[in-house]
Formats: structure tokens, C-alpha cells, sequence
């Protein structure tokens, strides 16, 4: 009997375990779709690994779950809290309940809707025709090799967020270097590194002092500025959602990029499908996330009342952790969950999570990725890996999964 007197120690920080991810997984969901685990790292302190697709579903959607990791404190430990100078999260929408989680998100929606992002269209294309001009120029001048994840996916997404924000052009290299740095050093469990956390709130008070002075029509700029008092947002807050945006926004859709294009490249025949046929780039998104997207677990859940989720009692006070990356190749879910197939019809998944905390930046996702792929195939329609796929590895560290390189041969 599986239950939290006996967790099973599972490593989920381990340098390679994203390489064997699947495979413990499939070993994990074949005992239980809920788990109670722990890290080598931290003995007892304990919480419930959801792996089934049902499961990580119902747990998304369920109220009782709270993201706040304060909601369970008394206003008497908050006090004590604050005497202490203990160091708190991010107040942020991913941290936060309604009626804060409402508020902070309907403040920052505006940038994100379908009228939005279409009109962002033509400058996602040209910024992918003019990265794929350097890198291929780059190719030329050296051994006929280019980092497709560095060249073109990483200054693909940071461009267009570049554009959302409003931040100067000149910042990308160094909010690059960061935004990487953080994927790999932050987890769920840990929380950002205290160095690059504050490294990131420089770039966003800069940022902020800059849209106060020169507004500009960018989702800073109207935040600093807001048209109505109710959707004012204090200090804090309009660093931590900017913090948030430029960490979260830039990061996963470059790794979707590159995970995509891996994952077209070792299934020659889906590569000359979406070479072929442009319309197949939306499916290919849709496949890529559920196979390999970029969110490998979601933050962790505390849950403010009993609940069961797959048979299990979840009592108040456990922390509930759900892994979309293990719910989307769930077999009782999906038909031959491991085999990477854009024509596949459903394709259902939860890489843009569920609930409340469904991706806010969805629909800029996939029509970023997509733009990328079929310019990709259309300017290289002879791409090809530098290297055995084998050979790549993933970055370590939990809760995003992203490729350390992709080197590739235009």
C-alpha cells in the first residue's frame, strides 16, 4: 500500500533525469496515478506526485488547491513571519488565489488576446526570416553548424517578448544569459536562486523607471500607467508580473521551439509532411506539447481541505505537485502515449495546465512556434542534426524542460 508513512524517494534533480524521465514516469503511474515522493534532498518533507492524466486534471481545477504557500498561515504567523524578515515569495499571479489571482491576471491579459497577437504576426516572421539570414551567414564562416536553440529560438522569443514589454533591444543578451541561467538553478521545491532573482528585479525596476518616464504602447507602459484605479497594481506587484513574464514568456516557448524541431527532425517523414503542408505547424505545436512540452511540473499545490485525487486522501496542509509532462503520455489517457505523431487526432494535453492557471500566453505560444517551424522548414527544408540525437541532452533541474543545445546543419 502506497501512503505517506512510505514515500518513494524519486530524484527528480538529478543531472539526467529528464534524459530517463518517462521511463520513471511510466514506473511511478503503474503503481498509482498518485504518489506520495520525496526528494533525496529534503527527507521528510513529503508530497503528493501526480502522474495521471485524470488525476492532474481534476487536481488543476480544483479550488481546494491552493497556489498561495501562505494560504494556510494565521494572520498572527504572517506577523511573526514579517518580524522575522523571513524572505516571501513573489506576489504573483502563479502564487497567488482569487480574488488576487483575478485581479493580477485580468491586468495583464490585455497584451495576450487573439487581436493581440495577430497583430504581432508580421514581426514574428520577419524577426525569423532575419535570425535564420545570421545564422545561416554564421554556418558559412564557420564549420556549417548552428546552435538552432541559441540562434534562433532563444532571440525568436526574446524578440517577441521584447515587443510585449517594451524593454530596449540592447537588453537581450544580458536577459538571455539570465533567463537560462534561472531555468536551470530555479525548481519548484527551491525556489529562484537569490543572485539571478536579483539580477532579474534590476532589468524590471529599470524597466519600470523607464515606462514612467517615456511610455511607450507596450504592456509596461500600461501597467505603470493604468486607465482605471482598480487595475493599478502596487510596486511590488508590477515588478514580480514583470519578473514573471519575462522568466516564464521567454524561456518555455523557446524550448518549444527547439523541442518541436527536434522532435520533427527524428521523425524525417512528419519534417517533409510540415514542409509540405504549412496548415500541419499548428498540430505539430499541439504534438510537440503534449510529447515534449516545455513545463515538466506544475507549482505546488497546498490544499486547504480534505480531497481525493486517484483514489488517494489528500489531507489539509499536504503540498500536491502535478507533472503535466507524465499526464500527457498517460495510456489510459492516450493511445500509444510515446509515439511523436502531428497527424494525430485527438491530441489533447495539459501543457498549457488547467483551471484558473491555464497559460495566459497560450495563443502567443502557439502562433510564435508555429511561425518559427514553418519558416523553418521553408528556408532549410534539408535541416538536419550536427550531431546523433542521442547525444543531446536536456538541462537539469525541475519544473522546465528545455534542450542545453541543438546543433544543426541548414
Amino acid at each position: 500500500m502506497l501512503d505517506k508513512s512510505r514515500p518513494i524517494v524519486v530524484d527528480l534533480l538529478a543531472d539526467d533525469f529528464h534524459e530517463r524521465a518517462h521511463t520513471v514516469y511510466d514506473e511511478l503511474r503503474a503503481q498509482s496515478p498518485v504518489v506520495f515522493a520525496e526528494l533525496p534532498e529534503q527527507p521528510g518533507r513529503g508530497f503528493w506526485m501526480i502522474t495521471g492524466y485524470a488525476a492532474a486534471d481534476a487536481a488543476l481545477r480544483d479550488n481546494r488547491l491552493a497556489n498561495n504557500p501562505r494560504a494556510l498561515l494565521s494572520e498572527k504567523q504572517l506577523a511573526a513571519r514579517a518580524r522575522a524578515q523571513i524572505p516571501e515569495p513573489p506576489h504573483t499571479m502563479l502564487l497567488a488565489d482569487p480574488p488576487e489571482h483575478t485581479r493580477l491576471r485580468r491586468a495583464a491579459q490585455q497584451a495576450f488576446t487573439s487581436r493581440s497577437v495577430t497583430a504581432l504576426r508580421p514581426t514574428m516572421i520577419r524577426h525569423a526570416g532575419h535570425l535564420l539570414d545570421e545564422a545561416e551567414q554564421a554556418a558559412r564562416n564557420g564549420d556549417g553548424t548552428v546552435d538552432l536553440l541559441h540562434a534562433y529560438a532563444y532571440p525568436l522569443s526574446l524578440t517577441v517578448l521584447g515587443e510585449i514589454l517594451g524593454f530596449p533591444d540592447t537588453w537581450h543578451t544580458g536577459l538571455h544569459d539570465l533567463a537560462v541561467r534561472a531555468a536551470t538553478a530555479s525548481t519548484p521545491l527551491s525556489g529562484p536562486d537569490p543572485a539571478l532573482r536579483e539580477l532579474l528585479e534590476n532589468y524590471t525596476r529599470d524597466l519600470v523607471l523607464l515606462k514612467r518616464d517615456t511610455p511607450g504602447d507596450d504592456l509596461v507602459s500600461r501597467l505603470v500607467h493604468p486607465r482605471s484605479g482598480k487595475d493599478a497594481l502596487s510596486d511590488g506587484e508590477l515588478m514580480a508580473m514583470i519578473g514573471l513574464l519575462v522568466a516564464a514568456g521567454f524561456e518555455t516557448s523557446a524550448s518549444l521551439i527547439a523541442s518541436a524541431t527536434l522532435s520533427l527532425l527524428t521523425h524525417p517523414a512528419q519534417w517533409a509532411a510540415l514542409r509540405d503542408n504549412p496548415d500541419l505547424a499548428a498540430p505539430a505545436v499541439e504534438e510537440t506539447m503534449r510529447y515534449w512540452g516545455p513545463v515538466e511540473s506544475a507549482t505546488m499545490r497546498l490544499a486547504l481541505a480534505p480531497l481525493e485525487l486517484g483514489s488517494r486522501r489528500i489531507e489539509r496542509g499536504d503540498r500536491v505537485l502535478v507533472f503535466p509532462a507524465a499526464a500527457n503520455r498517460d495510456p489510459a489517457h492516450i493511445t500509444d502515449p510515446h509515439r511523436f505523431d502531428i497527424h494525430r487526432r485527438p491530441r489533447p494535453h495539459l501543457g498549457f495546465s488547467g483551471g484558473i492557471h491555464n497559460c495566459m500566453g497560450a495563443a502567443l505560444a502557439r502562433t510564435e512556434v508555429a511561425i518559427a517551424l514553418t519558416t523553418l522548414t521553408t528556408r532549410w527544408p534539408g535541416l538536419s542534426t550536427a550531431v546523433p540525437p542521442a547525444e543531446l541532452r536536456w538541462r537539469p533541474g525541475m519544473g522546465l524542460r528545455g534542450l542545453r543545445r541543438l546543433p544543426v546543419r541548414p
